[in-house]
């Protein structure tokens, strides 16, 4: 089985961002991507707190987190991106951004400026679908995480961020069983608001279990029906039912 990193081949037609990138390319008279396609490093920030609004992001590989910092230097994660996602959407609100946005490995973004979304929304059926979709999956995810972080146990948490990264591989043509996690177990403690201590004794219990395998940041499901189990127990399937009602 193939190992799935979190880079993918940009140019790849499953992308559904692949076109657009290109039309808003052609639109700025650059028709090799050009001037809209970046590279970041690992600890690279695309963006930064208080920054102005300038456009949006589409990530064509690699992986990033968003986090706010509190008035005592606190890093508070509240997302992780993968390929496919949009960067930059908290930026129309008020035209400033409210997140810090960090890369986590290499990494490539195709930018579109403020002024082609517009004219891109007015003109373009497949910029307009692929930007309704995005945000519509983004605010259901994020809303469905909320719900975990909330109610569900040390072991539910951890089972549906694996499972959410799993189905996020699967989307992009990649191994849903196999992938490295390019986010430190502190970043992943982080995001869902549990002790460092806990992820690993948690992750621990899940290969004493045979549910996963695990070695240093690399990952392999070898019982998804167990994880979708851990999931189902007290009320989490209860309540996400009631979310989508």
């Amino acid at each position: 089985m193939k190992m799935s990193s979190l880079q993918f081949n940009p140019a790849s037609k499953t992308s559904p961002w692949s076109k657009v990138c290109l039309e808003s390319a052609a639109k700025s008279n650059n028709f090799t991507l050009g001037n809209s396609h970046r590279v970041f490093h690992v600890r690279q920030a695309l963006l930064s707190a208080g920054e102005p609004f300038e456009g949006l992001y589409i990530m064509r590989s690699g992986s990033a987190k968003a986090f706010i910092t509190s008035a005592a230097g606190e890093e508070c994660i509240t997302k992780f991106f993968f390929p496919g996602d949009l960067l930059g959407v908290d930026g129309f609100d008020e035209h400033v951004h409210s997140q810090n946005i960090v890369f986590l490995e290499t990494s490539s973004v195709c930018f579109i400026k403020e002024s082609d979304i517009n004219d891109l929304v007015k003109n373009s059926d497949d910029f307009r679908t692929c930007l309704f979709k995005s945000m519509s999956h983004s605010l259901l995810c994020d809303s469905l995480m909320m719900m975990c972080l909330s109610s569900c146990s040390s072991e539910q948490k951890v089972a549906h961020f694996i499972l959410e990264l799993a189905e996020n591989f699967a989307s992009q043509g990649l191994s849903g069983k196999e992938f490295r996690l390019s986010m430190t177990r502190t970043d992943i403690a982080n995001y869902l608001g549990m002790a460092l201590e806990t992820v690993c004794r948690v992750l621990a219990s899940f290969q004493l279990k045979q549910v996963i395998s695990v070695r240093n940041r690399y990952l392999v499901i070898l019982d998804t029906e167990a994880l979708h189990q851990i999931l189902s127990k007290e009320t989490y399937y209860s309540s996400l039912a009631a979310g989508l009602q």
